[in-house]
């Protein structure tokens, strides 16, 4: 799952696989490859306040583009991870379970749903997590859940968020989480930035699962060592642990 160049231009294009989006039960939309092989990763979303799986539906088919298997909460109070986590146990239950590696689980959401991110990753089966423009002051968020971290985080925030601002609510989570974490910041960015396809949110995302689930090298390099994205004008990084 390489894409042929080395920028975050490449992972934003599709993938190889064609899509498919259905109901996960009562509570949860899976987007997936039409075909499934073997060992698709897994990642969770969780929406932001008022919003839909559909509200982020485009950018959810990107990852699934990929070779991920999303599995989206139907809830627009995503605060507190649970429902999340209900998607990761119907996922375990379907008749293409087997397919699936359970061992790379990624967790992510938007907003109110990317608190939810941090407090669904409590759980063990998350790998790694993608928080986006987390909201952490209240709506199912405790900040205990800053501190129960085990898996390395790419943190997004955008610049002239007012909703969720950076200043509020990423940097006291990038202080406080004990795990490796890359913060990256879109410069003009505003707090609906990943409604539809994850706008310039999602090269960097796919890279970051395809690093994290796949143990993608050419991907790595974009957030280690040297950091290809850490030389990009349009964003603004730290980072620990990596």
């Amino acid at each position: 799952m390489t894409p042929g160049g080395d920028s975050l231009a490449a992972y934003a294009e599709d993938g190889p696989f064609a899509t498919t989006s259905q109901s996960g039960g009562f509570s949860c939309t899976i987007y997936r490859p039409i075909s499934l092989q073997d060992d698709h990763p897994v990642i969770l979303w969780g929406n932001g306040t008022g919003a839909s799986p559909s509200t982020y539906g485009s950018g959810l088919r990107h990852w699934a583009s990929w070779g991920f298997v999303v599995a989206a909460a139907n809830t627009s109070n995503a605060g507190s991870g649970e429902e999340m986590l209900d998607c990761l146990d119907y996922l375990q239950g379907t008749s293409y379970a087997d397919q699936l590696d359970f061992s790379n689980v990624g967790a992510s959401g938007h907003s109110q749903g990317g608190g939810g991110t941090i407090m669904a990753a409590r759980d063990n089966r998350i790998t790694a997590t993608a928080p986006v423009q987390p909201y952490i002051l209240g709506l199912g968020h405790e900040t205990s859940s800053q501190y129960q971290q085990t898996a390395p985080m790419l943190l997004l925030s955008g610049s002239v968020d007012t909703l969720a601002g950076p200043t509020l609510n990423q940097a006291p989570v990038y202080r406080r989480v004990d795990v490796p974490v890359f913060w990256a910041t879109l410069r003009g960015a505003s707090h609906f930035e990943p409604v539809g396809n994850m706008g310039d949110f999602r090269g960097i995302t796919t890279a970051w699962w395809l690093y994290q689930l796949t143990g993608d090298a050419d991907a790595a390099d974009l957030f280690t060592g040297p950091c290809e994205v850490c030389g990009l004008s349009d964003w603004d990084v730290e980072r620990k642990g990596l």
